[in-house]
């Protein structure tokens, strides 16, 4: 049922079960972040308004930038968490909020590994990057949810439903604190393009101390035992993100999800990660996104709460939202809400320029967990529900969505939803969503509830992967914290094809059960293989001649161009053509023609302007060519 591959040693170096903060110059250590073709931003956190300085290198030469440190308030301590916990820091004394350092390298080449060193104050961290590829390129990520970290995991065995009903109280053979930094350790050895967060990283998102774990967990001064200093993190909220803390607020009211505590919760998310904009300009930014990487379009969303409040679609009933007047921000996803116009937007253009479209967001909406109960307070029922979420499924058929990957639940558990999709030209096709429930990051390893059934389940690791023991030794079978790894890849001039596998971190212990030795990666037997038929959407680039299509296009020239650049093709009928500009992180710079053309020879000029008239920013560009059978992309260099 599982398949071994190399053991590793124990990884726990990046966490302290001490002190919350650690004597160093940094109280973050660098990390990198939101990633596009020719950039990079790299974050760090310090104890001093010192500036900081940072080299990025490669063998043609270095660029050396100073930072502008920020105080980033949202992260000061809360004085219920200081008195409560005291004896955590050091000499008793909480430290003031952090400075913020954020430096954004752009101009840099795609697919292409960078070094860096970052140094702030009388400390220096170095190691390296690597730029996203181009469309035609191989990408390999991994996605988890649920770590939910926090200081009190530290020792903290959770309960381990027995798949035989044998044992429903025993707990899990490690802690959470292990279990997690296993988990990060497979990652970490496996040196993937990126990871994607499923939600609840922290187990309170107002807890500062929670959040101090993560980092500690996620970065280190070594570079060797950092994940985010070479490997960009994209996450998106859980309902932990916007859960504040089980003490009072005002009114002496537990402030749980109550704004605007909840909001403070957030915004120590929002301070830790960069994203693409969203185009909101507003806090709604970093709750939803969407980025291109290779291949692939990843679209992040905020399915946290719903409206109507308390209605039978809202997926948190404490949780006030965007369509209550003295709610927040926290964004609705219901049709007609401005998530979902815009999901439906990148949703469909995604569907026309990426062979692959996977979808990241907390709620599992197919679940035999807790949270597979229909939206209430009632018997039966979960003020927490993923079942609304359900409500976007047809959208995500619609425009041909081949995984999602959520959490919540904590099962890890696999469902198949077929339905239709509808093709760009409005030809209609079956197809089929493959929904993750992925929550094993390293919290809860919950059991089915009973009386629930889940009827698109296809994979249940509680029922289909059983445990063998000799004695008090496990030795095989059973749910164990992990992630999923994808790999993307090009099989032919127009296929593609994605692997999924499902990977966990077995614990081994010696004989009698009493020592832990160490954890070794398996995989699930439930590997899943996605593949793209020889569809209408055909990607190429300048390195590739499209012979074999009926579609020529040259080269654009000039390129690099100061203004306009001329797009060269030729049609052997008469078809419509649409030609669209993007930038990098995938945003319509520019809709140049869509028009029916006849056959023969055409030139068609981009004067290097948006649509709204004002020149296009400089950087790598994307143009887009599209026949109603075939899409080619070309890119185009801007300079300014």
């Amino acid at each position: 049922m599982f398949h071994r591959t190399k053991t590793f040693l124990l990884f726990i170096g990046a966490v302290s079960a001490g002190n919350a903060i650690a004597q160093s110059d940094f109280r973050v250590p660098p990390y990198v972040q939101n990633p596009d073709f020719t950039s990079m931003s790299i974050i760090w956190f310090s104890e001093s308004n010192q500036p900081g300085t940072v080299i990025v290198s490669d063998e043609l030469g270095l660029v050396t930038l100073e930072s502008n440190p920020v105080q980033a308030n949202a992260l000061a301590y809360p004085i219920w968490e200081i008195n409560t916990h005291l004896d955590e820091f050091p000499g008793g004394v909480a430290p003031p909020a952090p400075y913020r350092h954020r430096v954004r390298f752009d101009g840099l080449q795609w697919d292409k590994q960078y070094n860096y060193t970052v140094v702030q104050g009388g400390e220096e961290f170095t190691s390296t990057f690597r730029t996203p590829p181009g469309i035609l390129k191989s990408v390999r990520f991994a996605v988890y949810g649920d770590s939910e970290t926090e200081p009190e995991s530290d020792g903290e065995k959770v309960e381990w439903a027995d798949p035989t009903g044998g044992a429903p109280n025993r707990r899990y053979l490690i802690d959470q604190t292990i279990g997690y930094a296993n988990n990060l350790q497979i990652l970490l050895e496996q040196d993937f393009d990126f990871i994607a967060i499923a939600g609840d990283l922290v187990q309170s998102g107002g807890e500062q101390r929670d959040w101090d774990r993560f980092w500690k967990h996620n970065t280190h001064l070594s570079a060797d035992s950092s994940l985010g200093g070479r490997t960009p993190i994209f996450a998106v909220p859980g309902n932990h993100e916007y859960y504040a803390s089980p003490h009072a607020g005002q009114g002496q009211l537990p402030k749980e999800y109550r704004q605007p505590f909840s909001e403070e919760a957030v915004a120590r998310y929002r301070t830790y990660f960069e994203t693409p904009s969203n185009g909101t300009g507003d806090d709604r930014e970093g709750r939803y996104y969407r980025f291109n990487y290779g291949p692939v379009t990843m679209i992040a969303i905020d399915v946290c709460n719903n409206g109507l409040n308390q209605g039978p679609e809202d997926t948190n009933l404490q949780l006030l939202g965007e369509d209550d007047p003295s709610g927040g921000p926290a964004p609705s996803f219901a049709p007609g809400s401005p998530q979902y116009t815009w999901l439906e937007e990148q949703l469909a253009d995604a569907q026309q320029v990426s062979p692959f479209t996977f979808v990241v967001m907390h709620y599992s909406p197919y679940s035999v967990g807790p949270h597979g109960w229909p939206a209430g307070d009632g018997p039966s029922e979960d003020p927490l529900s993923g079942v609304p979420v359900r409500g976007l499924t047809p959208l995500f058929h619609k425009y041909g969505v081949d995984a999602v990957f959520a959490g919540h639940d904590e099962m890890w558990e696999r469902s198949v939803v077929e339905g239709t999709e509808v093709r760009p030209g409005g030809q209609e096709r079956p197809h089929e969503i493959h929904f993750f429930d992925v929550g094993v990051g390293g919290d809860g390893l919950r059991g089915p509830v009973a009386g629930l059934e889940n009827l698109f389940q296809r994979f249940l690791v509680h029922s289909d992967v059983p445990e063998s023991w000799d004695g008090p030794q496990l030795l095989e079978g059973g749910k164990h914290y992990g992630h999923l790894e994808v790999s993307v890849d090009r099989t032919g001039p127009h296929t593609w094809e994605a692997t999924l596998t499902p990977v966990y971190a077995f614990p081994l212990f010696n004989e009698s059960g009493t020592q832990y030795l160490g954890f070794e990666r398996r995989i699930y037997d439930d590997v899943v293989t996605l593949v793209t038929d020889d569809s209408p959407t055909i990607l190429a680039d300048e390195n590739e001649s499209p012979s074999g299509l009926a579609l020529e296009v040259s080269a654009p020239y000039p390129n690099p161009t100061s203004g306009g650049t001329s797009i060269r093709f030729t049609l052997p009928t008469q078809t419509h053509v649409a030609i669209t500009v993007y930038d990098v992180a995938g945003r319509l710079v520019r809709t140049v023609l869509s028009s029916t053309l006849p056959p023969g020879a055409h030139v068609v000029d981009w004067d290097g302007a948006t649509d709204s008239g004002k020149p296009a920013p400089p950087g790598l560009h994307l143009i887009r060519i599209a026949l109603e059978t075939t899409v080619i992309g070309r890119t185009v260099s801007v300079v300014r």
